[in-house]
């Protein structure tokens, strides 16, 4: 049972999280007033001390607990968001820093530590008075890789996962489709190293890549230029660099994808598709369904491609370039336009066309790609009208 009197050392939810909270609207109402517990120290796997917050409601009563485990700190904007919209519904909600980020002792890496780190927490869970035995967990991006890792030897408390355009490749992440995914890659070292110091480093750091970026996308080699827009050397982007291949040993562990077999547990994954409905009539302009209008919604894939290019002097090559998902309605009578370029710079670095490592490489070849017929683009038709034909060809 939870009530005010079991935490002595309780406090009001920060000042700024609950300024923040008055400025959200469409809610559910409040159902219980809230405290938190903070700097609560957590052993991790290997005894380095993770700070964790915890919030919960003031009232009695067996209540769930959601485990948020973060590598951007424990303060804005998840401090609201999860800590106190959902111990305002009556969930436990333990906020916790990764090793090495927000203040918790240990080195952090990527994945090498979070699938054992989030056993050990909790294993902690389970010693608290308060812990009802129905967990679940919940967090965008990596506080959705830290969820799958932690899936793949599910405690049996784990009743329910949000994966929130999360992640679960790391390999994926920097090298999406085989192209050095540069834009995220940076990004994503900002966020990973500075987030966790708090907002004002957080965008003093953002403000300094921003700074950088025209001459980081203009000049080789990257692994020299881009270290001073990131505010120095960042160690496990330049692993990244250095490492292409996702069988290479340095991969090993970084992919919990095995982990999405979900049969035994309810999973919410919010990878940012909404379903489209028809809406009948006879279709018009702005993506309204109807008649005549099909719903294109799943993976799309350039197949049967035959393409040749200038750099290396070979026959035409058939190959089938995997794309994004997506979910798109088209109207009645409107044409598709299929691009195809060398490359997207500065959203994936440039294929120098010398072979030469990604992060030392200094010259640049130029590359002609020539199309040859026949070429296919395979486009999922949704449920509806279209439904039964297959593919869109």
């Amino acid at each position: 049972m939870t009530a005010a009197t079991h935490h002595p050392s309780a406090k009001k939810p920060p000042l700024y999280a609950r300024a923040m909270r008055r400025t959200l609207r469409g809610l559910p109402s409040k159902l219980h007033d809230i405290a938190y517990e903070p700097g609560l120290v957590v052993p991790a796997a290997d005894g380095s001390p993770l700070l964790t917050d915890h919030y919960f409601p003031l009232a009695d009563g067996d209540f769930p607990t959601l485990l948020v485990r973060s590598a951007y700190g424990r303060a804005f904007p998840w401090v609201t968001l999860y800590g106190v919209l959902f111990a305002e519904q009556g969930f436990h909600v333990v906020l916790q820093s990764c090793r090495g980020t927000g203040g918790s002792g240990g080195e952090f890496a990527l994945w090498h530590h979070e699938a054992a780190d989030g056993r050990a927490t909790v294993e902690w869970l389970r010693q608290q008075p308060w812990f009802s035995g129905a967990l679940g967990t919940v967090g965008a991006s990596f506080l959705g890789y830290v969820q799958w890792a932690l899936a793949l030897d599910p405690p049996p408390e784990l009743r329910a996962m949000v994966v929130q355009a999360g992640l679960h490749d790391m390999h994926g992440f920097f090298h999406h489709g085989g192209a050095f995914a540069l834009e995220n890659a940076l990004a994503g070292s900002v966020a990973r190293t500075q987030q966790h110091r708090g907002m004002r480093a957080f965008l003093r750091a953002a403000l300094r890549l921003q700074h950088h970026m025209p001459k980081i996308t203009r000049t080789l080699p990257l692994g020299e230029v881009c270290p001073p827009g990131l505010g120095g050397r960042v160690p496990f982007l330049e692993d990244a660099m250095a490492h292409p291949d996702p069988a290479d040993a340095h991969w090993r562990g970084a992919d919990v994808g095995v982990a999405a077999d979900t049969r035994n547990r309810s999973t919410n994954v919010c990878d940012g598709l909404r379903r489209m409905q028809a809406t009948g009539g006879s279709g018009g302009g702005g993506g309204g369904g109807g008649s005549g209008a099909p719903e294109v919604m799943g993976t799309v894939a350039a197949t049967e491609i035959t393409a040749a290019t200038e750099t290396t002097k070979a026959a035409p090559t058939p190959v089938t370039v995997q794309m994004r998902s997506t979910a798109h309605c088209f109207p009645a009578g409107h044409r598709i336009r299929l691009q195809i370029s060398g490359g997207a710079h500065p959203r994936f670095a440039r294929n120098t066309g010398t072979a030469e490592p990604l992060a030392t490489a200094t010259r640049l070849i130029p590359a002609e790609v020539t199309l040859h017929h026949p070429s296919v683009l395979v486009l999922p038709v949704a449920d509806g009208e279209f439904a039964g034909q297959g593919p869109a060809h």
